[in-house]
């Protein structure tokens, strides 16, 4: 069909914390909205809970060493996620795109429109440039090794199909990355990291062979 095509972006007011709170967060998909005052005390409560488990994560990340990661592909990313999860280090990801949602809405305007955003497209974003490939995993060290392994468990931790665990060619999908890029953006900022986006570095500074 080459008519125009939608998407559609829908509020709904659940009015009961019973299965408000039965309904799981899923980023893109269901997202619960701020509380603007109509909720119950309890989920206000609950929301000023995730404010102060917010704000002491943020507390903690100023008093550790910051180590500053360039770039948001797969290597970045899970670098900042390993050194976040260490709590030794908060770790700063720097990178020259977008979010990969605001990210998909750049690439659908310069496939659709031909208008293209220099700094987030195909090639620039979180993800990195394999985002929207294919999605297929491959790799030269052994599926079956730790780090592989360990791999291929934390896609599925974040939204990967649990079949890549098995299949001798696992494959992602670009849906599947969405999802999976923001549950763990979310992950590494929960445990005191940072993703700073739209961020270029174009120089280091140093002094005496060492980076200011």
């Amino acid at each position: 069909s080459n008519g125009p095509m939608y998407n559609y972006v829908i509020d709904v007011d659940i009015g009961s914390y019973e299965i408000l709170r039965r309904l799981k967060n899923q980023p893109g998909r269901i997202e619960r909205m701020e509380d603007e005052g109509n909720l119950s005390s309890e989920t206000s409560s609950d929301q000023e809970n995730k404010s102060d488990q917010d704000s002491s994560s943020k507390d903690a990340a100023i008093d550790k060493p910051k180590v500053v990661i360039i770039g948001a592909g797969p290597a970045g990313l899970f670098c900042a996620l390993m050194l976040a999860r260490s709590g030794k280090v908060a770790p700063i990801v720097i990178e020259r795109g977008q979010p990969v949602e605001t990210r998909g809405k750049d690439i659908g305007a310069l496939v659709r429109r031909k208008i293209i955003n220099s700094e987030s497209n195909f090639a620039f974003g979180e993800g990195g440039a394999g985002t929207w490939s294919d999605g297929k995993l491959t790799t030269r060290i052994g599926r079956n090794s730790e780090n592989v392994r360990l791999v291929l468990e934390t896609f599925v931790k974040y939204g990967a199909p649990e079949k890549i665990l098995v299949d001798g060619a696992p494959h992602l999908g670009t849906d599947n990355l969405v999802r999976l890029l923001q549950n763990m953006r979310e992950d590494i900022r929960a445990n005191g990291g940072d993703i700073r986006f739209g961020a270029c570095m174009k120089k280091l500074n140093t002094e005496s062979s060492r980076v200011q």
